[in-house]
């Protein structure tokens, strides 16, 4: 009685839809969601390839070509895209991938890498709230699989392998990023853990994209938003979402 979860998702979504005339028993929404960054998702906005469909986790975009597939700009940090996720979820989608930027912290990265995680490590509390007190949470290998084949298929460059998600952006350490770069982790992010263990509380699967922003040399950060190669990456990452569905 005492671990007894308080709240419903599909049942507050229930209600949140109906008050917007929406019946959430026959909407239709897509099995798969990219949940993008800010810039990236207004990016993907541009291109004019999807439509606004759903007021659920924000709004909820379908592609036009196959409307089983969306993408919604996503929330920032694990707790937040937590919430999100719940709300997706409740309402029926089934695969989360999260497109977003991350740090490089191995000596190999530069700006403009991509990166396909297959877990990360946690530094969050999300993970522990919902029961996964673990130091490491995987992505679905599946999906994380299909997405390495994916851009592969199309003849781009990536790296696939251990992320690191932290709750303070502004507070890395760098005895904290030489222990995880000593742990073989790629990068690091805010999102990965809080999607990841949603998808495995509620029994789907989520992965994530990232694109190498700063890096990390000599002590410090280098930021890496001059010249053309995140953005290359970003154009890259999504034509291949769009050309793949």
């Amino acid at each position: 009685m005492m671990d007894k979860v308080l709240t419903d998702p599909r049942k507050l979504m229930t209600i949140e839809l109906k008050n917007k005339g929406i019946d959430i028993e026959t909407i239709c929404v897509p099995d798969r969601v990219y949940l993008l960054t800010d810039d990236i998702f207004d990016y993907m906005v541009s291109l004019d390839c999807g439509e606004y469909r759903f007021p659920i986790g924000g709004k909820l975009w379908v592609l036009k070509d196959n409307p089983m597939v969306g993408f919604i700009k996503s929330m920032m940090c694990s707790p937040a895209i937590a919430t999100q996720a719940e709300d997706l979820i409740a309402c029926g989608v089934k695969e989360l991938i999260h497109v977003g930027y991350a740090g490089g912290i191995q000596k190999n990265l530069y700006s403009g890498d991509i990166v396909i995680t297959e877990g990360a490590y946690n530094d969050t509390a999300v993970a522990r709230l919902y029961g996964f007190d673990y130091k490491y949470i995987e992505t679905s290998s599946e999906l994380s699989g299909e997405l390495v084949n994916i851009m592969k298929q199309h003849q781009k460059v990536v790296f696939y392998g251990k992320t690191w998600t932290t709750d303070a952006g502004y507070h890395e350490t760098v005895g904290q990023v030489l222990s995880y770069r000593n742990k073989a982790a790629l990068c690091v992010e805010m999102e990965g853990v809080g999607l990841f263990t949603i998808a495995k509380y509620r029994e789907c699967a989520a992965s994530a994209i990232y694109i190498i922003s700063d890096v990390f040399e000599d002590e410090e950060w280098l930021l890496g938003w001059n010249g053309e190669a995140i953005s290359n990456a970003v154009k890259a990452v999504l034509e291949v979402i769009i050309e793949s569905i």
